[in-house]
């Protein structure tokens, strides 16, 4: 008796349209190959054949295509719980091993049979099916292990969806005769047939990373990443989605944003946001990626040119996405109160969305280039005489994939930007910007090259009447990527590019907090150049104090008026200082031992005029403790000239240490690791003093007694960590000996009120045998 539901599928797949959904065909279509009625055929072969040869699915869509690979996908499970209800209900425990049921070799039976039912049918249905078998395995490889118990059955799985793709490519990539390009352009003007190349890498894109690297090296390989990268600039519309923004963007009475909904602009990004092949986006660049690495892996050379036409590529397409943002209206927004209705921000939202996959999309190749390039040697250095003249340098790429993350620098701040710490970062960022760093720096020519170019570009940027209509928020971005770069770069620089290049890029940046990236990064940029200069000063000592020793002490103040709230925090001031004070300690040392001298006067009297400069801070601010404001900043400055402080009263002078003066104390402590044993023995009393200062008053409230208490228990166990921890094999006797003998005066006590300003250091130490050295 036939099945009468299976010979009805088979009508419906003789006909060119069908009055079932199409979702009740793809089910159909996977219930009847995993149970394929007997005796009409008892296999799944001539239905195999019967869904690839049907004119249901043409002309090619996504949707068709898709429904074929989801059907022979859930038929692979289908199958899978066939065999599993057979060996439950096999006696297992009275028959021999031999004659149980085995599930993955009668799963992989059944996928022979089904990869029969191919032969003669077109390549892009041969491809989705394949694909969708593919998938299939792969779910339940893990539990009935088919690719190790039948390889063979998995490979040719693999083959097939392999040679499927190559014949599309054969098929399509070519141009065609004047008529076959007319006949293809009129269906697709009419929406009937999609592009048969973007639809075959699509679904290949879904199960390439399955496919064993051996067999994707048959593939002609640059002709696919052509394809693909083709495939992602339409996706993007080559990157011009944002060129109409200008003309569809409106304000309001309130000065508030509104995106007129049938715009081209509006309309634009909702046909991208919306686009299938951004939904698959992940898959497309997956698959390039992949296609780059077996590439270079088993031809070098086409391989090398592959990189860079993808580099080319992706560049003019981030360079479009840039230019055009520079002119659009959403640039300039900050807060969700500047759009004035749900659309708006519905387009604003699709457009961030679309940015962000553009990023994901670049940083996914770019790793696998750079990668690349890292571990697997160039066509130059095996001296091929097969490498063209074009080849790509190593150099080169890191350069072009550098510029390429700098069109996007804009969206980076979405995810803290690539200098960020914290959790919420993108690795995958970070990962590609600094391997990038990491192959130029290999090259001080090249590094000092980009690192010119990248300052020339910000100078330039920063200056003109253009500059003014630009988002404040764009010109940080790109500012921080740039610091970013040159901070990982500051070791291979030399002193002419630092002093004339790196140094003015920096420096209006040290006391502007407002964009806290780029003010972060200045910082950063300008320790990374005081501890490159402490590694190298041993190597060659010039006669004249090099530019870094002659901006120290600038810099040394500038992190005492970056102390404030608002500005540098604790914990980053303290790093900051603490890595000041070492590379002052290590001016010119290598330079005194190779000459027989035993110590540094030069050094240690660089990094004392650095600790001098907190200890005058420390002292400022004790004696203004209601607004600690140092002479040298451009607030005492101001104030000098308006008025004279108000004199400081007994009651205030004997009030809670403010948080300022805590936050400077702590960053004293911090130095103790970083100077030469000379100078331990006098810092460790400067700390001391410090210490003890903070003692209760016989008047402080409750509240004050706390938290007097809790700011000496702060210092007292970063000195501790400092000591036993952080301090070099040189000081460490010293500094433990130190401990034992003063760690029970550091114990808060309710002593008298003392000031450390008008008592002295000395008077407050006069009661301790220590002798305390002169401060210089």
């Amino acid at each position: 008796m036939s099945d009468r539901g299976y010979v009805n599928l088979i009508r419906h797949l003789t006909r060119t349209s069908s009055t079932l959904p199409l979702e009740t065909i793809q089910a159909s279509i996977a219930h009847y190959l995993a149970r394929p009625p007997v005796p009409i055929p008892g296999s799944p072969t001539a239905l195999t054949a019967a869904v690839l040869g049907s004119p249901l699915f043409r002309p090619y869509t996504y949707v068709k295509l898709t429904a074929l690979a989801v059907a022979f996908r859930h038929a692979v499970h289908l199958r899978v719980a066939v065999h599993r209800a057979e060996a439950e209900q096999s006696p297992a425990s009275i028959l021999p091993p031999s004659r149980a049921v085995n599930v993955t070799a009668r799963l992989a039976k059944w996928t022979r049979a089904t990869l029969e039912g191919f032969a003669g049918s077109a390549a892009v249905i041969r491809l989705a099916c394949a694909s969708g078998m593919l998938l299939g395995l792969q779910d339940w490889d893990a539990e009935l292990k088919v690719t190790e118990k039948e390889a063979r059955v998995r490979a040719k799985v693999e083959e097939e969806v392999v040679l499927a793709l190559a014949e599309v490519v054969d098929t399509y990539a070519r141009e065609g005769s004047g008529w076959e390009m007319d006949f293809k352009r009129s269906l697709a003007a009419k929406g009937v047939e999609e592009d048969p190349l973007a639809l075959a890498v699509l679904l290949a894109s879904q199960c390439a990373q399955f496919v064993a690297p051996q067999r994707l090296q048959a593939l002609p390989l640059p002709t696919v990443v052509d394809i693909l990268l083709s495939t992602i600039e339409r996706s993007y519309h080559t990157g011009t989605f944002l060129s109409q923004a200008s003309t569809g963007v409106r304000r309001d009475v309130e000065d508030k944003l509104t995106i007129l909904s049938k715009s081209a602009f509006a309309q634009a990004v909702r046909s991208i946001a919306s686009s299938t092949y951004i939904a698959s986006m992940a898959s497309l660049a997956r698959f390039t990626a992949l296609s780059l690495t077996v590439l270079v892996e088993s031809r070098r050379v086409p391989g090398w040119d592959a990189i860079g036409r993808t580099l080319a590529r992706l560049q003019s397409l981030t360079g479009t996405v840039e230019k055009d943002w520079l002119q659009c209206p959403l640039a300039g927004v900050n807060e969700d109160s500047d759009l004035a209705d749900d659309n708006t921000r519905e387009i604003a939202t699709a457009t961030w969305q679309v940015l962000k996959t553009l990023l994901f999309t670049t940083l996914m190749v770019l790793q696998s280039i750079l990668s690349t390039v890292v571990f697997v040697p160039g066509p130059q250095s095996t001296a091929s005489s097969s490498a063209s003249p074009l080849t790509p340098s190593p150099y080169a790429i890191a350069l072009d994939a550098l510029h390429t993350l700098s069109h996007l620098s804009f969206v980076m701040p979405q995810f803290g930007g690539v200098a960020s710490t914290s959790e919420g970062g993108l690795p995958e960022l970070k990962r590609a910007f600094y391997m990038a760093l990491d192959v130029l720096s290999a090259s001080e020519a090249e590094a000092g090259r980009f690192v010119q170019e990248l300052c020339h570009h910000e100078t330039m940027s920063g200056k003109g009447k253009a500059v003014e209509t630009l988002p404040r928020v764009l010109l940080d971005a790109k500012k921080a990527f740039a610091l970013a770069c040159v901070e990982q770069l500051v070791p291979v620089l030399s002193e002419a590019v630092i002093q004339s290049q790196v140094y003015p890029l920096c420096y209006p940046h040290l006391w502007d907090a407002s964009h806290r990236e780029t003010y972060e990064s200045a910082h950063s940029v300008m320790l990374a150049i005081f501890v490159s200069h402490a590694k190298n000063s041993g190597v060659q000592r010039p006669s004249e104090p090099a530019f870094t020793e002659r901006i120290l002490p600038m810099y040394a103040h500038c992190l005492v008026e970056n102390s404030f709230d608002g500005r540098l925090s604790t914990t980053q001031l303290c790093m900051a200082y603490a890595a000041l004070v070492r590379s002052a300690s290590s001016f010119g040392y290598a330079s005194a031992a190779a000459e027989g001298s035993s110590t540094n006067v030069d050094a240690d009297s660089m990094a004392w005029f650095c600790i001098e400069a907190l200890l005058d801070a420390i002292r400022h601010a004790r004696a203004a403790p209601v607004k600690a404001t140092l002479p040298y900043s451009p607030d005492a400055q101001a104030s000098s000239s308006s008025s004279p402080p108000a004199p400081v009263t007994e009651q205030e002078s004997f009030d809670i240490p403010s948080e300022h003066l805590h936050r400077l104390q702590l960053a004293l402590i911090a130095t103790v690791p970083s100077v030469s044993l000379t100078l331990l023995p006098r810092l460790l009393a400067e700390v001391k003093a410090i210490v003890v200062s903070v003692s209760l008053p016989s008047l402080a409230h409750d509240a004050s007694a706390r938290r007097i208490e809790e700011m000496r228990a702060e210092l007292v166990e970063a000195i501790f960590r400092a000591v036993s921890q952080d301090v070099g094999d040189s000081e460490k006797d010293y500094a433990i000996e130190w401990w034992y003998e003063n760690r029970e005066e550091l114990v808060l006590v309710k002593a008298a009120a003392r000031h450390p300003v008008f008592d002295g250091v000395e008077a407050s130490a006069q009661s301790h045998a220590l002798n305390i050295v002169s401060r210089l």
